[in-house]
């Protein structure tokens, strides 16, 4: 389907929905980080940076949730973020930065700073009744 003509914008997507919500049921959560950042990459390729964005937060979860080393994953988080706020993604930027504080409070690094951040994120997610933020960011609580 994604071969007819005009359907090239929805690759993206399709990669997004595909490898975040369904082939980790039947294969390791480990075989989608690939396939991620290629849709990451085919996004900016065809100018889709929202769906393109979303395969890149995607993929940070799913490197967390395989058990990278923590340093790692704050170092890919980092560069990430930089890519959502020159992109102008706010909603893949806060998920990121909500994961990122959760690295850095694992590692023992800004404890108290790092309540102050996910506190603010969850305060952004009632207001803008971002039920998937708040989601998130509790589930990243419990991780600390």
């Amino acid at each position: 389907i994604l071969e007819k003509p005009g359907m090239r914008s929805r690759v993206v997507y399709t990669v997004f929905v595909i490898q975040s919500f369904c082939y980790h049921w039947t294969t390791p959560l480990q075989d989608t980080i690939a396939p991620l950042l290629d849709g990451y990459q085919i996004g900016l390729g065809i100018g889709d940076n929202e769906s393109a964005c979303w395969c890149l937060n995607s993929r940070s979860h799913h490197l967390f949730y395989v058990g990278r080393a923590l340093d790692s994953i704050q170092k890919e988080l980092e560069a990430s973020i930089s890519v959502f706020t020159q992109l102008k993604q706010d909603e893949s930027l806060l998920h990121c930065i909500g994961l990122l504080t959760t690295m850095k409070k694992l590692r023992g690094i800004d404890d108290e700073a790092g309540d102050e951040i996910l506190d603010s994120i969850l305060a952004t997610a009632a207001s803008n009744r971002d039920s998937f933020l708040s989601a998130a960011v509790n589930s990243m609580k419990l991780e600390v």
